[in-house]
């Protein structure tokens, strides 16, 4: 966990935060503040339904419950996809082996704990299972 809050440290130091696609809130990590949630969809440049299915309904479930902590920027919608050499890291960083989503606790920019949401591939055929998974992990996130 160490090596990845400082290879995150890096990565924001030098301002490589790209914007994310698809409508999600966009910025700099660098400037990030105390306290913040990141909630990160990883895809690669081929994209299936399911992929597209994932995205949507993942901005659906923070758009309808939590608004308010992505107007204030409590909490962080990010589209990456993982296959840009600029985004290479976080399959290492996270693990990652297909497309994902990650919640990532930051304090000061630095990474406190993160969490692969695993039953995402599962529930993706049940959107509103989905959207429940989805909102509950990020809410314990929040609290």
């Amino acid at each position: 966990m160490a090596l990845l809050a400082v290879m995150l440290t890096v990565v924001q130091a030098a301002g490589a935060a790209p914007d994310a696609a698809s409508g999600s809130t966009t910025g700099d990590s660098a400037t990030t503040a105390a306290n913040e949630v990141v909630l990160y969809y990883f895809h690669g440049t081929h994209r299936c339904k399911t992929c597209r299915s994932m995205e949507a309904f993942t901005q659906e479930a923070l758009e309808t419950k939590f608004k308010k902590q992505l107007e204030t920027g409590a909490l962080q919608w990010k589209v990456l996809n993982m296959e840009e050499p600029e985004n290479e890291h976080f399959t290492k960083d996270f693990e990652l082996v297909s497309s994902s989503l990650v919640l990532v606790e930051l304090n000061g920019g630095d990474v406190v704990r993160h969490e692969v949401l695993q039953d995402a591939w599962k529930l993706v055929r049940d959107e509103p299972r989905f959207i429940e998974y989805v909102q509950e992990s990020v809410n314990e996130y929040l609290k």
